[in-house]
């Protein structure tokens, strides 16, 4: 800086006026006195005309400021003309933003100068005393006074004399002009007055400036904020809405992250919508942001209902950092969305940086919100809706489904799809309750397993959680982590690589009858509408396959020979019948053996019927101990037995016949006192379509063969490869 203040201040009048005091001119007589008469009178004549000069300058930047509206053209104006007129060294405009003086422009200094200069407090120092009292202050020099804040400034700029004044509006100090020397200086009234006018004037362009900025602000971000609530009021789900309102909301107000929130009744405040910029801000785990009322500021805003705008985030002890994010100086906006008086949702925006939003931020945010929450319960009524409609078309889909079938086992691998579709689950496995043997039996899962891939039952003993569901009919939900659950269940759950088990019970006519168990390889929330379809799907489930197990039970009872267990006459064609479509396409094999007893006649004639019907018993046991699990054994009649053999060719089928007359062979009857009985059997093979292409056909071409062997009167295997010898015969017909 340049050190012109003295010889400006000489020729204003200033310092060097004290050459014309007349008191130091020698003689004291009438001359005398005329001269310094006349040399007052030229000094009052110069400082008259010095301030008729600066009256006509002061005119001439009034008119200047009131032919523009830019608010830079203005500081601009105002600092380099107080810098010049006033022979400063450096000069300085600060506008009050909320509770601190920023820079606003400069004059007499380089710009990176000035962009080292400090923030000051509307309180502090000298600058605080101007802006509190609203009236001018000289200062000859700093330096010499109780002024902290100089210290601020050391390595930037030195300077000595200061003099400030206030920018004032209706009484309100809007800001600071401040004009300083690098020597110290002797201000005079005529200064004063010249900054004070300048400051007035400057005050009054710079309000002129922010209004005429702020509406035209204000106009382009309500053409904004009209074409973003129609966006809002387009989009037709929560998650679009969400989406929406942070893309809108970032074309209107400047910030490095925006997020939109849905309060959920439970309390929870869940994130629906994200988009941030600037490091961290650009992705983070929608997890993460989650919270609940009066946690963090969000949460605060939604039990509160009260707009947040923070300066300082990391000042401000209802906020929280979010996990895995570094504390960063961060100011905030947070303002409720309500709708029917109510808080539906929240809106958080984050930039970076100290004092980044204004007052007029926060309002305009608000009316966003406000026609935000419109959107967004719209958009909530449309998807509860079809909520409501998809959950009548899974009740539907499912009674329907489930209507086809009388077979429990169908109809509980129909519940589990149904159920896990409903609730989203990983799997679900469908239980019927053997409350006389205190355990539960496996009937269906999804997905569809192998029969020998389900765990058939377990003891209900080992399982109290278990126990307690079947016991009160409550719904429970099992967390691997949560250390107060059900030890057993967790094992199952960890076993498994599971992390939740929901557990419901099957209800019907008021009685459990059954258990439902929804597994989860993650953590899933489950909001009570979800829940309450589930409650009713398993209720409307519990019905069918309480229906189908009554069925199967009447089924049963008509499809059994009451002595032996095994299926009857009537099922074995019924059975069959079903088994050769199967065949046919699959192209799969298909056997069937019928067996007869000989000479049982004899049996019923010489012990009697009774001890007959004993025999028929243990013949069944041995028969039923030679079959695969899927083979289906059947009393044809008397004493007279069907077998149907799926998957067998001709030469399974033999293999199967040859495994029961071994058995018979080798295991005569045990008839106590009366001592062993030997058993003896015929049988005929038939295989499917060799022999036949209907069931009919099928026994018919074994029963032939049947009696072909009886016919031969003894055992004896044909060309066809019959076996001879002492033992019963086989006959492929």
């Amino acid at each position: 800086m340049g050190g012109g203040s003295s010889k400006h201040d000489q020729r204003l009048g200033g310092a060097g006026a004290s050459t014309d005091n007349p008191e130091s001119q020698p003689g004291s007589g009438l001359r005398e006195r005329l001269g310094a008469t006349i040399a007052g009178r030229s000094a009052e004549a110069r400082r008259e005309a010095v301030l008729a000069e600066r009256l006509t300058i002061l005119l001439g930047i009034a008119q200047r400021l009131t032919r523009t509206l830019d608010r830079q053209e203005i500081f601009r104006t105002i600092v380099d003309e107080a810098n010049r007129v006033l022979g400063a060294d450096g000069t300085t405009i600060r506008i009050v933003q909320r509770e601190r003086l920023v820079l606003a422009a400069w004059a007499g200094m380089s710009d990176e100068k000035a962009a080292r200069l400090p923030v000051l407090r509307t309180d502090e120092a000298w600058l605080g005393a101007v802006l509190a009292s609203g009236r001018p202050l000289a200062i000859e020099d700093v330096r010499g006074g109780p002024y902290p804040t100089l210290e601020r400034y050391d390595g930037i700029i030195g300077f000595a004399g200061n003099l400030v004044a206030p920018l004032l509006h209706h009484e309100r100090v809007i800001g600071a002009l401040s004009c300083v020397t690098v020597e110290p200086r002797s201000w005079t009234a005529d200064d004063l007055e010249f900054i004070t006018g300048l400051a007035t004037h400057a005050a009054i362009a710079i309000h002129n400036a922010e209004l005429f900025e702020r509406t035209e602000s204000r106009a382009a971000q309500f053409s904004v904020l009209q074409s973003a609530s129609a966006r809002m009021n387009r989009a037709k789900t929560v998650d679009s809405v969400g989406q929406a309102i942070v893309e809108e909301t970032r074309r209107i107000l400047d910030c490095h992250n925006a997020r939109v929130y849905v309060v959920e009744p439970t309390g929870d405040v869940v994130p629906i919508a994200f988009e941030g910029t600037v490091g961290a801000y650009e992705k983070v785990d929608f997890d993460l942001l989650r919270t609940t009322f009066g946690v963090g500021f969000t949460g605060w805003v939604a039990e509160h209902d009260v707009p947040l705008l923070i300066d300082d985030a990391n000042a401000d002890p209802r906020g929280s950092t979010i996990p895995g994010t570094d504390d960063v100086d961060e100011s905030m906006i947070v303002v409720p969305m309500r709708y029917d008086g109510s808080v539906v949702g929240v809106i958080t925006l984050s930039k970076l940086g100290l004092h980044q939003f204004s007052e007029d931020d926060l309002q305009l945010l608000t009316i966003l919100a406000d026609q935000a929450a419109t959107a967004l319960e719209s958009a909530r009524l449309v998807a509860q809706s079809e909520t409501l409609a998809g959950e009548l078309r899974r009740l539907v889909d499912m009674s329907s489904a489930l209507s086809g079938s009388l077979d429990p086992r169908q109809v509980a691998n129909l519940i589990a799809e149904h159920l896990a579709g409903a609730i989203g689950g990983d799997e679900c496995t469908i239980s019927y309750w053997d409350r006389a043997n205190a355990r539960v039996v496996t009937l269906g899962h999804a997905p569809r397993l192998a029969a020998g891939e389900l765990e058939p039952f377990f003891e209900v003993a080992g399982y109290p959680e278990t126990l307690r569901v079947l016991e009160t009919q409550q719904t429970t939900f099992v967390d691997a982590d949560d250390p107060s659950a059900d030890p057993a269940e967790v094992e199952l759950l960890r076993r498994d690589g599971n992390q939740m088990l929901i557990m419901l019970p099957l209800v019907a006519k008021g009685e459990s009858i059954g258990l439902v168990e929804l597994l989860s390889k993650t953590r899933v929330r489950v909001d009570e509408g979800r829940l309450g379809l589930v409650r009713t799907m398993a209720t409307e489930a519990a019905m069918a396959l309480e229906n189908a197990r009554l069925y199967e039970d009447a089924r049963s009872l008509a499809d059994r020979d009451p002595l032996t267990g095994f299926f009857n006459h009537r099922y074995v064609h019924e059975r069959l019948g079903e088994e050769v479509v199967r065949a046919q396409r699959s192209r799969r094999p298909l056997s069937v053996l019928m067996l007869d007893v000989d000479d049982f006649k004899l049996v019923n004639d010489t012990f009697g019927h009774l001890f007959g019907d004993r025999v028929l018993v243990w013949i069944a046991e041995r028969i039923r101990s030679t079959l695969r699990a899927s083979d289906v054994p059947a009393r044809y009649g008397g004493d007279e037995f069907a077998i149907i053999l799926p998957d067998a060719d001709r030469a399974a089928g033999r293999a199967a016949a040859e495994r029961i007359l071994e058995t018979f062979a080798q295991h005569p009857y045990d008839a106590g006192a009366r001592g062993p009985v030997p058993i003896a059997l015929s049988v005929g093979l038939a295989t499917h379509p060799i022999d036949g292409r209907t069931g009919t056909d099928l026994i018919a071409a074994a029963d032939h063969g049947l009696y072909r062997m009886k016919g031969m009167g003894g055992p004896a295997i044909d060309a066809g490869g019959r076996r001879t010898g002492d033992g019963p015969d086989v006959d492929a017909a």
